[in-house]
């Protein structure tokens, strides 16, 4: 899901939801100035990439990597459901044939619990604060080119549905299971996978285009690319895949609220 689909707040609605969003607003400033000064300061100190507490590159041989990884990517764009259970299926046979845990291979216990929550609400509010700008603009832009933008297929679906239980549903998939298929391919596999044939720069920006390029989008690919990024560096920084994945769940949840709103208020 992606922020450029969140249609502006008309100026005739309840003030509360005004005042929601410039409350919103201001704390992803506040999260922004946190996480630029931090990521300054690990740059200044060449510890934001390529440090000890760096993922391991993937146990698995080139080709048969290939193979998984341009199959999935494949049923990414055919939107498969039968992507996800592929991606589970998959992973879980090449990391038992390395005889390597999951709980090793993506550093599930390398960050505690606090910091695992506090920084996904910290960087979920900063990526908020930069691409609600730039997903407006993108969108104007767009526009003015004459070229044809329609909202994701899935935020389509979300706007359509008006059961409590069908929203309940699609909220749940979108923050909680989406974010864990999601980042245990394109983070977990991907990414690291990537790590082996290029530079660790490299790998991010890769994987990031292609997750952007893997929702089929034209108006979110830039915004999803940026997003795609601050997500491997959360994992190739901490060493652990559940920082992408609760930063991924937060923002997805946020943005299906934001629909819900738009919603309730149209």
């Amino acid at each position: 899901m992606n922020v450029t689909d969140v249609s502006p707040i008309p100026t005739d609605q309840p003030n509360y939801v005004g005042a929601l969003e410039l409350l919103f607003v201001l704390l992803a400033l506040i999260c922004f100035v946190r996480v630029a000064g931090y990521t300054v300061r690990q740059m200044r100190q060449h510890t934001l990439v390529g440090n000890l507490r760096s993922p391991d590159t993937f146990p698995v041989a080139p080709l048969g990597g290939a193979l998984f990884a341009g199959s999935v990517i494949l049923l990414f764009f055919a939107q498969s459901f039968i992507c996800y259970l592929l991606v589970i299926a998959g992973i879980w046979v090449f990391l038992t044939v390395a005889q390597r845990s999951a709980e090793y291979q993506f550093g599930l216990s390398r960050v505690s619990a606090f910091n695992l929550v506090r920084w996904s609400l910290v960087i979920c509010g900063a990526v908020f604060f930069v691409e609600l700008p730039l997903s407006h603009v993108i969108d104007r832009l767009m526009t003015w080119l004459q070229v044809p933008h329609p909202p994701q297929q899935a935020v389509e679906l979300f706007r359509q549905i008006r059961s409590p239980e069908e929203i309940m549903l699609f909220m749940l998939n979108a923050s909680l299971v989406v974010p864990l298929i999601e980042e245990l391919f394109f983070r977990g596999f991907l990414y690291s996978f990537l790590k082996r044939f290029t530079s660790t720069w490299g790998a991010i920006i890769l994987s990031a285009g292609i997750f952007a390029f893997a929702h089929q989008n034209l108006a979110s690919v830039v915004p999803l690319w940026m997003l795609g990024v601050v997500l491997a560096i959360a994992y190739e920084h901490t060493g652990s895949l559940l920082l992408p994945m609760c930063i991924h769940g937060c923002f997805n949840f946020i943005t299906a609220v934001s629909l819900l709103i738009d919603k309730s208020t149209s």
